[in-house]
């Protein structure tokens, strides 16, 4: 039974209000077990002492012990309601269980019986800050200011709070006033540097440009400001806000001469005289040109004044600018030149002009005439075949990228890039096992070099090979970690969880994917908290333009793309489970070891090996009493995988972003996937609007528009309840009411006739529609038509669509697909896939004692590529 609420208890006899103190001070020190036995020492004397209760509460918490710390501290809080301390010692437990709301509850109570607590002040302001509680933050703030405004902390955090929430003329005031207090600092003072800077940004903010630069050039000369480049950009903006043009141009010029391949130097030059590099007009185009030839010619090293020009030309004097960038990358045998300008294949024209400029050169470096002079080194004609390839896989021409790759190989069977190329270039065309095939044989030519083996290692995956692909991995990560997975988990490594988790659900192990994702979810959930300590960090440090600028990169965190990646992933699992029901109980059932099946002598030997070697780990762990080890409860993600609403779960994760107004379309499409099936009609029909506004011809939209109309037919068409009015007006003007889903399905199949995704579209929105069979097939199979960009993922998909329905034309299917694709193993059957990996793995330098020590290095992969 719960105690008796007490308003406020006796104080402590003189001899355990010292053992008090002591036990704040252990508290303070960590010395948890000496604070544990100082408290019950107390406690034998004043057993019903709230802030003492509630002090070893939060020691226990410490000491991993929360539920019964937090009992206590509940406890405490019921025995002394009129403490700060037990107040504030509950809101220290909220903290640390990330629940900052209950956290700010809690110290607002601590300051309603102490409200000039420093401590607890601070703290309120770091909870007000993490929730963005900026107009509370102010008067947090000033009331701190009141009470110490001898420190300089004090007066820069209010200035601080008065920029979040937007009030930079208060910020501007008090930071004057602040300064015209200031003695005399010592020159290049790094915090105080910071200070200025962030008194010049005020500045700027509240339009005072004239008196920021004269601010700027009294601290630059009297070298006050440490950060030379950031004045350095700071003062061409002023000029160019204050109207002084050719001031402005000669300090930008200053700028690109201090570094001539900064692009965001051009950009505000140019942009500061009215030109814009993104968006040039015809007028500007000869302007711009004649600029960057200047600037070409005085930094002949540099390449973006060359390069900018190919943005906004066009005609003649394109191809005249192209040809010579490009030529001049060639003969440098500079392979990051296709990167460079694939940005420009965004038109068509600029594309082919590119491609016979390249082509034109390898001819006559093949005839060994024409333009080739003393520049052209040997190795100039296999980076133009390296290009070419590039180019040729960038444009879905894959069996000619393939043989041009190939044919760089034989001429240079060494260079690395060639087979990063040709492996690209596989996976592109839906060869996983020839992609890491290649990548392997990259991997052996520089063994040492991180990026290809984590490229190999990622390629491996894809292809379904995670234990392969953990080996690579194992190169670089700790040699004492429990396995490199868990290593690379404990070091936040998104490429490896998202390509790991993706290869499992590829693979159909969706336990251990779904607990990938959802590990990544936690991670970017840490990166938010993570910020709490830099909210005084930054105020300590005078680190405050970073600060903002940290502010606004939390703000933005759940959009970050691989966030987005991994909830979508995840909430598809979740859609499976509920689609599925008994799936997560056979996807977490035990696998038997196959009768007769025995272990090697060296395999034996290994396992006991790692046994013994994850017991002395384990043993090295429980030295340190104290020290609380985090255990992974779900190492398996059967927890994860095991869970009663599926539905709900997947909800929690698109909550974030259904709360607002977004432009991410997978987003708007999973969040209707998982509201229709929780029979959410309005909030399905905004999702769908909000898919189609962004993506009106989508065949994900069309889809899903064919599914609303289905699911909504059930509803009673007399009702007049309010859901199903919104739900009729919003249909109204998604889909025309008069035709039924047949014709909507037949006219989006006529005005989509070549597109791949919305063929596939077509024949899932038939099938759930009812139509027959045969038909679903026959729309299918208009794939395989020659005036169709048939793309590998797009024939998989309707792949399973067909074994879905149980067609008779499964393998008919298979193989047309196979006789457009022909360099894809998507098609193969499993045998047959299982096969030819096991053909292109490579050989395992322990399977055989009798492996030659010095074997002949191997360079060509083993030819992967099914026969057409």
């Amino acid at each position: 039974m719960p105690p008796k609420a007490v308003t406020k208890s006796a104080p402590l006899p003189p001899k355990e209000a010292a053992l008090f103190k002591t036990l704040l001070s252990q508290y303070e020190a960590r010395q948890l077990k000496k604070a544990i036995k100082t408290a019950d020492q107390i406690l034998k004397k004043v057993g019903n002492h709230g802030e003492t209760i509630s002090m070893k509460g939060l020691v226990l918490t410490y000491q991993g012990k929360r539920e019964e710390g937090m009992e206590l501290v509940k406890k405490g809080v019921l025995l002394d309601l009129q403490s700060h301390i037990c107040w504030h010692v509950h809101g220290l437990v909220h903290k640390q269980d990330k629940n900052y709301e209950e956290a700010l509850k809690c110290y607002a109570q601590a300051l309603k019986y102490d409200p000039g607590n420093m401590n607890i002040l601070r703290d309120t302001a770091t909870l007000q800050s993490q929730l963005r509680r900026f107009d509370h933050l102010e008067q947090t703030r000033l009331t701190i200011l009141k009470l110490r405004p001898s420190l300089k902390q004090n007066w820069v955090a209010l200035s601080v709070a008065y920029g979040l929430n937007n009030d930079w003329a208060a910020a501007q005031k008090l930071l004057e006033e602040f300064l015209s207090m200031v003695k005399e600092v010592p020159p290049f003072d790094p915090e105080f540097s910071e200070l200025l800077l962030f008194y010049l940004t005020v500045l700027e903010r509240n339009g005072n440009y004239e008196k920021a630069l004269k601010q700027l050039e009294e601290y630059t000369e009297a070298n006050k400001v440490v950060d030379r480049m950031h004045a350095a950009t700071f003062q061409p903006r002023l000029l160019q806000k204050l109207g002084r043009t050719e001031e402005a141009n000669e300090k930008y010029k200053t700028l690109i001469a201090r570094n001539p391949d900064c692009y965001d130097f051009y950009r505000a030059y140019f942009g500061h005289n009215g030109l814009s590099l993104d968006d040039a007009s015809p007028e500007s185009i000869n302007t711009l040109t004649s600029e960057l030839e200047v600037f070409a010619n005085q930094f002949p090293h540099a390449l973006v004044p060359r390069r900018l020009p190919l943005t906004i030309t066009s005609g003649e004097l394109f191809q005249t600018l192209v040809k010579q960038y490009i030529l001049r990358g060639l003969k440098k045998n500079i392979p990051s030149l296709f990167a460079d300008l694939k940005p420009l294949y965004g038109d068509d024209t600029k594309r082919s002009v590119i491609q016979s400029i390249v082509e034109q050169y390898r001819d006559e470096l093949e005839a060994e005439s024409g333009t080739k002079d003393e520049d052209d080194s040997p190795t100039t004609y296999v980076w133009t075949l390296y290009f070419l390839g590039l180019h040729y896989s960038a444009q879905g021409e894959y069996q000619r990228a393939h043989d041009i790759l190939n044919k760089a190989i034989e001429h240079t069977p060494t260079l690395p890039e060639l087979y990063t190329a040709k492996a690209r270039n596989l996976k592109r065309a839906g060869d996983h096992v020839g992609a890491a095939a290649a990548l392997d044989v990259a991997a052996e030519l520089d063994g040492q070099d991180r990026f290809l083996n984590t490229k190999c290692a990622t390629y491996h995956l894809r292809m379904g090979d995670v234990e392969g692909a953990q080996k690579f991995l194992g190169m670089f990560t700790k040699k004492d970690a429990l396995s490199p997975a868990k290593d690379l988990e404990d070091m936040q490594s998104f490429k490896f969880l998202l390509e790991d988790g993706e290869a499992r659900m590829r693979e159909n192990m969706l336990p251990m994917a779904l607990k990938r994702f959802r590990t990544i979810d936690k991670i970017f959930l840490d990166f938010n908290d993570e910020q709490f300590d830099f909210h005084g960090f930054c105020i300590r440090r005078f680190t405050l333009n970073i600060y903002f600028d940290v502010v606004k990169w939390a703000n933005d965190l759940r959009w970050h793309s691989i966030y987005i990646r991994a909830i979508l992933n995840a909430t598809k699992i979740y859609l499976r489970l509920f689609d599925t029901p008994g799936l997560a109980a056979e996807q977490t059932a035990p696998v038997p070891e196959p009768e007769g099946e025995k272990k090697s002598k060296k395999q034996m030997k290994r396992d006991k090996v790692k046994a013994a070697e994850e017991a002395r780990k384990a043993a090295e762990k429980e030295k340190d009493e104290d020290a609380v080890v985090v255990k992974d409860d779900d190492p398996d993600g059967h927890k994860a995988i095991s869970v009663e609403d599926p539905l709900e779960q997947a909800a929690k994760l698109l909550q974030t972003f259904t709360s607002e107004d977004h432009q991410v379309f997978d987003i708007w499409i999973a969040t209707y996937d998982v509201a229709i099936r929780r029979k959410k009609y309005l909030q399905s029909l905004r999702a769908l609007a909000k898919a189609k506004h962004l993506r009106p011809s989508s065949s994900e939209v069309h889809l899903r528009l064919i599914d609303f109309q289905l699911q909504v037919s059930s509803l009673d068409k007399e009702s007049e309840s309010m859901e199903s009015i919104l739900v009729k007006e919003g249909l109204s003007r998604l889909a025309p009411g008069e035709q039924s889903l047949v014709v909507q399905n037949s006219q989006y199949l006529q005005n989509n006739s070549t597109n791949a995704p919305a063929i596939v579209s077509v024949a899932r929105a038939s099938h759930k529609i009812g139509v027959s069979i045969s038909e679903v097939e026959d729309v299918a199979f208009s794939l395989l038509r020659d005036d169709v960009d048939l793309k590998y993922q797009v024939g998989v998909d309707a792949l399973q669509l067909l074994e879905e329905i149980n067609s008779t034309r499964v393998t008919e299917f298979r193989d047309g697909c196979q006789k457009r694709l022909p360099l894809s193993t998507a098609f193969l059957s499993k045998d047959e896939l299982a096969k030819l990996k096991q053909k292109a793995a490579p050989q395992d330098p322990d399977a055989s004692e009798e492996t030659a020590a010095n074997g002949d290095l191997v360079i060509e992969p083993t030819d992967t590529t099914p026969n057409p």
